[in-house]
């Protein structure tokens, strides 16, 4: 998975870029406040962001509320060393509240909860795949008529070619 790590802390994003690629994940940016950690989700568009709540000019939990209304939506983890944001972290639909130091088992079970899909979303992928197999297989639309019969063409009405 991509992953950005967003913490003011130097050394904990130092920690936490080593346990993510030991779990072999990628990071593919660091951000040192929330509104930071927006932009670079904007342009690397990562699969998760690990999130700390108290930084500079922008807080995680404010940051939080601007990344869930991105398209594509990254998983939020709220990496932490005060476990009394818990609540208000999930309240913003947070997948994850990890506290620091942040241990590599915490984290893999995390992200190896991140990894696997509910069976509504296995669901919803596969009815996707049917419309779309769906929507390439059909190129043409037969009608019959009381003289003949007529293909025609998928998304134009004012095509009709005769089919022998």
């Amino acid at each position: 998975m991509d992953i950005l790590i967003c913490d003011d802390e130097p050394l904990a994003i130092e920690r936490l870029s080593r346990l993510v690629s030991q779990l072999g994940h990628q990071v593919v940016a660091t951000a040192s406040h929330g509104q930071q950690a927006i932009e670079l989700t904007q342009q690397y568009e990562p699969d998760v962001v690990l999130l700390d709540i108290q930084m500079p000019e922008m807080d995680g939990l404010t940051c939080a509320h601007y990344l869930r209304q991105l398209e594509p939506m990254p998983a939020l983890v709220f990496c932490t060393a005060y476990d009394e944001h818990a609540l208000d972290a999930f309240k913003s639909h947070a997948e994850g509240y990890l506290l620091k130091p942040v241990m590599q088992q915490e984290l893999q079970q995390v992200l190896g909860h991140l990894t696997k899909l509910t069976q509504a979303q296995m669901s919803e992928i596969k009815q996707k795949e049917n419309m779309d197999e769906f929507n390439i297989k059909r190129h043409q639309i037969a009608a019959k008529t009381y003289r003949d019969k007529r293909s025609i063409a998928k998304g134009s009405s004012s095509q009709i070619r005769m089919s022998i």
